[in-house]
């Protein structure tokens, strides 16, 4: 009998876990027979099909609703441009907003290097769309890539002042590549030309001529090559999916979270903003609506910000800047390979780093290989003169040697008139020094004439950096130096270290060691500086309230 009992129990277990999933399969079946029966038109469906949507109503309007979601995916998927009356229009409406700009943020997707035959991955023809039909990306060779209109008319804003960040979400470099500096850039995804070693501090980047992530997958970034300096491994810059990027450069976050506070415009170019979106910090979202920054999107497709943005412009970037650019009155310079940066830049792989990589490497303009070869020769020659004993600067003739030493001003004589002097002469005064020492006079009548200080001239500051001198005005380097120092960073982390050691001193130093103090008299102790924004001066605030 207990057999029995336990049997039956068991079957009814069974039978109330089995319910469920006949009711689920059901339901899942009708689901399947009303759409398709809502496919067919209504003069092919039969009495019993009609008759079947008539009793199922509640699953009639499921099958509905997602329809409904299916072609909204599918709208949202497609590239829309607007008509040339309308483009204009609002191609106008843009430069008239950017005109009026005092902090001009600008986000970049891919859709803005699709022009430098890199693809896109959400577009018709996108990395991802592909992949998701079945179909072969291609290869894609990114070395001959180049700035495109649209990167070198976010130049002309940086060169305008209008432009004061850019948040870009590309791999490709060409934003640096086209001459905007490093601070005023955030890679968020990395950049494919850096490696960098974490192991220094502060961090050393490497900026090289070719792909640095051949050998790099997703959480293994080791490229094979070691840092100069500390002989460890470097990394690449590149953020993978399901991966935070914490680097200083060239990510940059806290550049584009100060640009987004500051921003009063931003400008969204070519990205489907699917990823920055989850970043509330770049929109402002704790500010109200009408203290947040005006939104302006250039895309194709549809973006989740078109609701919050001020005007949307389906639109190509390159066609949309040209128009812009011509309404603000500034010129588009062209790309042009002996100004590129990076070939300045870049440190060149070492004789024993040549085997670390295959990939090919960006083809220097003519130029600057004939420049270096010139200063080669001029290098060659100089030590071959310093291993003759020849030197320039002794004199090689007699005429040399007998030349006569001439000066730069003639002497003259004494400039004052002659009666000048008489009213001394008659008094039996001396005659005064000011008419026969003139330049002697601001030392005996100091208290009634002066003379204007000598002019001399302080020695002109040395740049960093000859090429951001040339090009850009900047004494300091704008990019990546060349052996792989940081002097901004670099000075920055010194005075952060004394100020540490400072503070981590409270002790009063004593400049002299005879000097006794009274041993009853309280030793004052100088107070921390917390700096502005401290949570000392904060808490100190507090107390005085």
């Amino acid at each position: 009998m207990e057999e029995v009992g336990a049997e039956k129990c068991l079957s009814r277990r069974r039978s109330v876990t089995v319910k469920p999933f006949r009711a689920k399969d059901e339901r899942v079946a009708t689901l399947k027979k009303v759409a398709s029966i809502l496919q067919k038109s209504e003069t092919d469906r039969t009495h019993e099909e009609k008759d079947i949507l008539l009793s199922c109503g509640d699953v009639v309007k499921e099958v509905n609703l997602r329809q409904e979601k299916r072609d909204r995916v599918k709208a949202r998927l497609e590239e829309v441009e607007d008509a040339p009356e309308i483009l204009e229009e609002k191609c106008m409406r843009l430069a008239a907003a950017l005109s009026r700009a005092t902090s001009l943020a600008v986000y970049t997707g891919a859709g803005i290097s699709t022009a430098a035959s890199i693809p896109d991955y959400r577009g018709t023809n996108g990395v991802w769309t592909r992949l998701q039909q079945g179909k072969d990306i291609g290869n894609h060779d990114l070395s001959q890539a180049e700035p495109t209109i649209t990167h070198m008319a976010l130049y002309a804003l940086y060169k305008a002042r209008v432009l004061k960040h850019i948040v870009s979400q590309n791999c490709d470099g060409l934003h640096l590549r086209s001459g905007i500096p490093r601070t005023l850039l955030s890679e968020v995804h990395g950049d494919m030309y850096i490696e960098v070693c974490r192991t220094c501090k502060p961090n050393r980047e490497y900026w090289r001529l070719f792909d640095v992530t051949e050998k790099t997958a997703r959480y293994s970034h080791g490229t094979g090559r070691t840092c100069h300096k500390c002989n460890s491994i470097l990394q690449d810059s590149i953020v993978h999916f399901g991966e935070r990027g914490n680097l200083s450069w060239p990510i940059n976050w806290n550049g584009a979270s100060r640009a987004a506070k500051q921003a009063d415009i931003i400008l969204c170019l070519g990205s489907s903003l699917k990823v920055l979106k989850k970043y509330p910090w770049l929109w402002q979202m704790d500010r109200p609506v009408n203290k947040r920054p005006a939104l302006y999107i250039v895309n194709l497709q549809w973006t989740p910000k078109d609701e919050n943005a001020v005007l949307k412009i389906n639109g190509r970037c390159d066609e949309v800047m040209k128009r812009v650019m011509t309404h603000l009155g500034l010129e588009i310079a062209q790309y042009n390979r002996a100004k590129d940066p990076i070939f300045h830049h870049a440190i060149r792989l070492q004789a024993i780093e040549q085997s670390t990589t295959s990939q090919p490497c960006l083809e220097e303009p003519a130029s600057l290989v004939e420049s270096d070869s010139k200063n080669c020769i001029d290098v060659n020659q100089k030590s071959v003169k310093e291993e003759d004993g020849d030197d320039e600067t002794m004199p090689k003739t007699e005429e040399d040697c007998n030349s006569q030493i001439t000066t730069s001003e003639p002497m003259t004589a004494y400039p004052a008139p002659y009666f000048t002097a008489l009213p001394f002469l008659s008094m039996g005064l001396p005659f005064p020094p000011m008419y026969m020492y003139p330049h002697l006079t601001p030392f005996f009548y100091y208290p009634f004439i002066q003379v204007p200080p000598l002019m001399i001239e302080s020695p002109k500051p040395k740049p960093a950096c000859s090429f951001c001198m040339e090009n850009e005005g900047s004494l300091t380097c704008l990019f990546y130096p060349r052996d792989g120092d940081d002097p901004v960073s670099t000075d920055l982390s010194a005075t952060d270290n004394t100020e540490s050691e400072i503070d981590s001193n409270p002790e009063p130093i004593q400049e002299n060691e005879s000097l006794v103090l009274d041993p009853t008299t309280p030793i004052i102790q100088s107070a921390k500086n917390p700096g502005w924004f401290g949570k000392g001066y904060r808490k100190g605030m507090r107390k005085k309230r």
